[in-house]
C-alpha cells in the first residue's frame, strides 16, 4: 500500500472519530444497528478510487448477511468484538483494540456476542459503485 494511501488512512481515522460529517448510512439487515459515514473522499492521485469512513454500533448478538465489497475495507475495534467470518476460512475473533482487513470482493460477515462492538471501518472504495453488495 503507497503511503499516500495509509497517510489518509490514518487522518481519515483521527478526524473521522471525532467529528460527524456524512449522513447516516442504511442499516437494512438490521434495524437496531446505527452506522454514520463520517468521511467520503477521492484519494487524489489515485484515479477512480474514494475513501470512506463510518463508526457503527453493533447490538449484541447481531450477524450481519454475506456481502462483500468492491474495494479494501480495514476496522478498528472501539469497544466490545465483533467474529470476523470470511466465506470457506475460519472464524476469526476480533477484541477492542484490535483491527482487520478485509481483500475486495472477499464475501463475509460479522457476529456480535454478549456485548456487542463499536467499530470504525475504512474502506478504500471503488468510486461510483455501491458499498456492498449482498449475497446468499
Amino acid at each position: 500500500m503507497s503511503y499516500s494511501i495509509i497517510r489518509i488512512l490514518l487522518l481519515a481515522m483521527f478526524t473521522g472519530v471525532c467529528a460527524t460529517i456524512g449522513n447516516a448510512v442504511e442499516p437494512a439487515a438490521a434495524p437496531s444497528l446505527k452506522a454514520e459515514n463520517l468521511l467520503r473522499e477521492p484519494i487524489l492521485g489515485v484515479e477512480g478510487k474514494e475513501i470512506i469512513v463510518s463508526r457503527v454500533s453493533f447490538p449484541p448478538h447481531t450477524e450481519l448477511p454475506w456481502h462483500w465489497h468492491p474495494g479494501e475495507e480495514f476496522f478498528y475495534v472501539i469497544e466490545g468484538s465483533v467474529t470476523l467470518k470470511r466465506r470457506g476460512q475460519d472464524a476469526t475473533p476480533t477484541a477492542q483494540g484490535a483491527a482487520q482487513k478485509i481483500a475486495p470482493e472477499v464475501i463475509h460477515t460479522g457476529r456480535t456476542g454478549e456485548q456487542g462492538a463499536e467499530l470504525v471501518i475504512f474502506r478504500v472504495h471503488a468510486a461510483g459503485e455501491p458499498e456492498r453488495y449482498l449475497v446468499e
